[in-house]
């Protein structure tokens, strides 16, 4: 391998390893957690209000199916005495017809109230299934997110470890003279060696003067891009082959 394919190789993997490192610095992950945290906190909250609200539900049903009761009583026993008590005395009967009638009233709006309560019940046991399976899908997403999470980031600390041993590598056959002028162009640029795709540097997309294409053409080892500064390594491989292709169309 060639020293520019090779500085071209080193060049590769430190990009590897800053893609990578970004996957590390990347928080976008924590405050995803932390949304779906505070959302299972708020709906697991509505949940705990909603059960504390169907128990005030049932408590007030509870109290008013005794009232009711003791309501039904009351009629069932002033018939017994309008029946079976009074006899004939017309204003003790007019007083207890009146106030059968007013109990009626009464047990006719307790029954009512107890409808109510019970529809609400209703509809309150729908609302906390329904957060209690939001809650699950909360939850479950949470997990999930954090174990996908956390193998990317395991994932990308490995590739930087398997990179970097890979640069040392590489290292050891590259020139002393090339690395020392690597490390000059990386000091103010995170990229010092660029790939030349026909006479356009990869590095900054401008393209390049006809002396540089010259210049790489008779074999001078380190030749810089026009625009940006970086090493241009030239591909002599591919380009032959589209040469060779080129000839057998002729």
């Amino acid at each position: 391998m060639q020293n520019m394919e090779l500085a071209y190789s080193l060049q590769h993997n430190l990009d590897l390893i800053k893609k990578n490192k970004k996957v590390l610095k990347d928080g976008s992950h924590i405050y995803f957690l932390k949304k779906l945290k505070k959302e299972f906190d708020d709906k697991k909250k509505e949940y705990i209000s909603k059960k504390e609200t169907r128990k005030d539900i049932k408590k007030s049903y509870e109290e008013i199916s005794e009232k009711i009761k003791n309501c039904k009583k009351d009629i069932d026993e002033k018939e017994f005495k309008l029946y079976n008590k009074v006899g004939s005395d017309l204003n003790a009967i007019d007083k207890l017809e009146k106030s059968i009638e007013k109990s009626k009233q009464e047990l006719k709006r307790l029954e009512d109230d107890a409808v109510e309560f019970l529809e609400q019940e209703e509809k309150i046991n729908l609302d906390i299934e329904n957060l209690r399976m939001e809650l699950i899908n909360v939850k479950n997403n949470f997990y999930d997110y954090k174990d996908k999470s956390s193998k990317k980031i395991d994932e990308a600390d490995s590739n930087i470890k398997l990179f970097q041993k890979e640069i040392e590598n590489v290292k050891k056959n590259i020139p002393q003279y090339i690395l020392d002028e690597i490390d000059k162009i990386l000091k103010y640029n995170d990229c010092a060696v660029a790939k030349l795709v026909g006479s356009v540097c990869d590095g900054c997309k401008m393209k390049v003067s006809a002396m540089t294409i010259d210049s790489i053409h008779r074999g001078v080892e380190i030749v810089h891009c026009d625009n940006c500064g970086r090493i241009l390594y030239y591909d002599g491989k591919s380009t032959g082959e589209k040469s060779k292709k080129s000839k057998l169309k002729k």
